[in-house]
């Protein structure tokens, strides 16, 4: 049997935790079960957005290291290092106040951004709040660690606090892959729910490498697991069973599948599809598919909207 729904319908039948409550459609073709079910998936699914956007906020200033070294050479390691810099990452007119302080011998580094009250970035996420990013070593050494501190930042409507772990490997020329490990509670600005994630990841580029300072060409593949928590008691474990494709100009992931369980037994799994850059996936509960749409503004792919991920077709 399989259905359409919206992300939101979910998030209203079943709101152990809850972010917007505004989209209303039928839901008799669940059961209370498979509601409870999904609900974790989709809710998992908009948590995940903003643990992504912060990731890619730590490499966009350690891939900007050289420059930020410049700058404070010449305005003071504790200036705005971004004040009158033009770049695109941000709304024009915008920019959080960055600043850098180094050892003497060059590392570690460690990088401050202060996003105040907010800043827009270039594709349409509101940022707020203090990152520090501790650098051990050049980017391009293999072993070389970021350790990523959030201060009462919020993406979007989700705040964020805590610590990652980023390791390196490769020789960011042919081979980039990040691993990280991080113990961060996000908090649902709407309703205060606290939502606890532990555990790891790695991001392997497998394209865009040779383009550090442009996000529209990347392809990563992402695994792991993470162990979640939620301050009302819901507990269930994220694990990605096969590889997830995120691509630089697609606001969601493109392919792979997510595994949700609960006391060592599987209550959802999210399909992403076979590489097409849309807003959908695929969600299992309980022999019961349901097509949900995910949450969020779709920017337009470069290649009219369409991706192909690696070794996959149509048709999963």
């Amino acid at each position: 049997m399989k259905t359409t729904i919206q992300t939101l319908l979910v998030i209203i039948s079943f709101s152990f935790f809850s972010c917007e409550k505004t989209d209303e459609v039928s839901t008799s073709d669940l059961t209370a079960a498979q509601l409870k079910s999904a609900s974790i998936a989709v809710n998992d699914v908009a948590v995940q957005s903003v643990s992504e956007e912060a990731d890619y906020e730590a490499d966009f200033y350690a891939e900007y290291e050289h420059m930020l070294r410049q700058l404070a050479h010449f305005k003071g390691k504790k200036g705005n290092l971004l004040a009158g810099q033009g770049h695109n990452h941000y709304v024009e007119g915008q920019a959080p106040i960055v600043s850098i302080d180094t050892a003497a011998a060059g590392y570690p580094i460690t990088i401050s951004i202060d996003y105040g009250d907010g800043i827009e970035t270039n594709h349409g996420r509101l940022i707020s709040g203090k990152v520090t990013i501790g650098i051990s070593g050049a980017k391009d050494t293999d072993g070389s660690t970021r350790t990523i501190v959030y201060t009462n930042c919020v993406i979007d409507s989700i705040g964020v606090n805590g610590k990652c772990i980023e390791t390196f490997n490769g020789d960011n020329a042919t081979t980039r892959k990040m691993t990280t490990v991080s113990d961060v509670v996000f908090t649902l600005v709407a309703d205060g729910t606290k939502i606890t994630r532990v555990g790891n990841h790695v991001r392997e580029w497998l394209k865009g490498i040779d383009t550090p300072k442009e996000r529209a060409d990347d392809m990563i593949q992402v695994t792991g697991s993470i162990k979640v928590e939620t301050s009302a008691g819901v507990k269930y474990a994220r694990v990605i069973t096969e590889p997830l494709i995120k691509l630089g100009d697609c606001r969601h992931h493109v392919q792979g599948i997510v595994e949700y369980s609960q006391n060592g037994s599987v209550i959802a799994t999210l399909d992403y599809g076979d590489g097409e850059c849309d807003n959908l996936a695929n969600l299992t509960t309980d022999g019961t598919t349901v097509e949900i749409e995910l949450k969020g503004k779709m920017p337009k792919a470069k290649t009219e909207g369409i991706h192909k991920g690696p070794g996959h077709g149509k048709g999963k």
